[in-house]
């Protein structure tokens, strides 16, 4: 099944995201709790940002509350689909993204976060974990989650990796904001929380990378983080240049979505 672009189909599956005071509502008309998990989650490192959560996954029970996207589906060669393998950290399951050199999609879509409007404020912590010999030092574009704006163009809003960190940026590079290190072999906590806005006297950005605080405030300079008259939705994975030739493989441990706190 395709992504729908259509409000009904957003509404129905109750998760969302609108304002921060609506967004139990939601969650109760949707009928999922898809914060309960058999493992407990890592725990998130002294500083960063407390949130409301409205979704989270470790993978204990693999591509629940995910949609069925056809990300991978692009004239590229033969691309595997999104796996969930035995976590590299040692406990537990993780969501594995590989793409081959030469090849440009392997993405999946939550659940929640796939309506982002105007106004709206976000968090979002994920741990990755990047296989040896993943390009984290690559020159060319390489997103690992976006906010894509609804339609086509380059997201307003996305977390790269490239010249050895992780960056948020937006505006087709037009600017960009660097997060933190991209290190291989070990586990990286990131969050950030966003305010968007296709404003950018409004929107802003704040963002941690294992527990640090690295950005306050950050402004999408001559651009918002939304387009304007369009919203955005969440996807994660690895999208990227196919002129990268090295072949790249990320787990992502785990991955929570919710409001501030």
């Amino acid at each position: 099944m395709g992504r729908t672009h259509g409000m009904s189909r957003r509404r129905a599956l109750g998760v969302g995201l609108a304002s921060a005071a609506v967004v139990p509502t939601l969650l109760s008309a949707g009928g999922h709790a898809w914060a309960a998990s058999s493992r407990a989650p890592r725990q998130a490192p002294p500083g960063e940002p407390p949130m409301d959560v409205v979704w989270t996954t470790d993978f204990t029970n693999g591509w629940d509350g995910w949609e069925d996207t056809p990300w991978n589906d692009q004239p590229q060669g033969e691309v595997e689909r999104p796996t969930v393998v035995a976590s590299p950290l040692g406990q537990g399951q993780s969501g594995r993204f590989h793409l081959d050199g030469g090849q440009q999609r392997n993405e999946s879509q939550p659940e929640a976060a796939q309506s982002i409007g105007e106004g709206d404020v976000l968090v979002v912590r994920f741990t990755d974990y990047l296989e040896e010999g993943f390009p984290v030092d690559t020159d060319d574009w390489q997103i690992v989650l976006q906010f894509k704006n609804d339609g086509e163009g380059s997201p307003p809003c996305e977390i790269k990796i490239g010249h050895g960190v992780y960056a948020l940026d937006g505006n087709s590079g037009a600017w960009s904001h660097d997060i933190g290190p991209a290190i291989t072999g070990e586990p990286v906590d990131i969050a950030v929380r966003i305010i968007f806005s296709a404003d950018p006297a409004v929107a802003a950005m704040d963002a941690w990378h294992n527990g640090t605080q690295t950005l306050t405030g950050a402004k999408p300079e001559g651009a918002g983080t939304l387009y304007e008259g369009l919203g955005s939705y969440l996807k994660t994975g690895l999208y990227r240049d196919s002129a990268i030739s090295e072949a790249g493989t990320r787990y992502l441990d785990s991955l929570t979505i919710g409001t501030p706190a």
